[in-house]
């Protein structure tokens, strides 16, 4: 029978078998290669490899994306963060400067939580070294922060006045501070190992002080007829004030003894 004498029916039943020949032919080399790398030992380690890696991005997508493609910026207020102030405190009295300030973060977020698990002890710096005595308008700065984070203070700058110290010597006179049963007429007056102390302090400060007193706590001499004990060296304004100095020595050797006879 001619080509052309075929009926449609044939042919497309040609077709179809065509294809699906095609189809099998197709299956069964793919098979045979799939078997290949299956029961072969250094096929089955990349297939299990190439399955694991795609597994693992498709579970961590999201950190990645996040990790290498989110720029995005955030404000962290970090509150009241404490000054720390560099200067020759031995030379040195330094006013004006506040014991903390406001602080806000601006940057990435991941580069801002990075920086405060580095420093979870985060201060901010007043250095005063490069000046002597006089008022200065002092820039704050935030410890160690990189470029990438922006860091706002408030106040960002303050006014400090560097006033040098001074030393002089007073004259220290014993105090008994008397315990619970006791009295102060038990007591002879105390003997302390020096009669002088140096301060060291600034000039309105030295001349805000009146008297200096060893305070003698004699609520531990309950036996014998002697106590010894050591006495913190305190200096006091006109009014009673304590006023707060350095002392050289702090403290004195102070000796009690009791009275012979008891005066009611």
């Amino acid at each position: 029978m001619n080509e052309s004498n075929r009926s449609p029916q044939n042919k497309n039943k040609g077709w179809i078998e065509s294809f699906k020949n095609a189809i099998g032919f197709f299956y069964r080399r793919v098979n045979k290669l799939f078997d290949r790398i299956v029961f072969n030992k250094a096929g089955s380690l990349i297939v299990s490899l190439m399955i694991s890696l795609v597994i693992c991005a498709v579970v961590d997508y999201q950190d990645i994306r996040y990790e290498l493609f989110d720029n995005t910026s955030t404000t962290v207020n970090l509150g009241n963060v404490d000054v720390n102030i560099l200067s020759d405190q031995e030379q040195y009295e330094v006013s004006g400067i506040p014991n903390s300030v406001q602080v806000t973060l601006t940057g990435n977020a991941a580069e801002i939580q990075v920086y405060r698990q580095q420093h979870t002890n985060l201060s901010v710096t007043a250095d005063l070294r490069p000046y002597e005595e006089g008022s200065f308008i002092i820039d704050l700065s935030l410890d160690d922060l990189p470029s990438s984070i922006e860091a706002t203070l408030s106040p960002s700058s303050v006014t400090a006045t560097i006033t040098a110290k001074k030393e002089r010597s007073f004259t220290v006179d014993p105090e008994m501070l008397i315990g619970s049963g006791q009295r102060a007429s038990d007591f002879k007056t105390p003997t302390l190992s020096s009669s002088t102390v140096k301060i060291r302090a600034t000039e309105d400060e030295l001349n805000a002080i009146r008297f200096v007193r060893a305070i003698v706590d004699v609520s531990g001499f309950t036996n014998g007829d002697q106590y010894t004990t050591e006495a913190t060296v305190v200096a006091y304004d006109a009014e009673g004030n304590r006023v707060q100095v350095e002392i050289d020595p702090s403290s004195i050797e102070a000796t009690v003894e009791k009275n012979d006879t008891d005066t009611e």
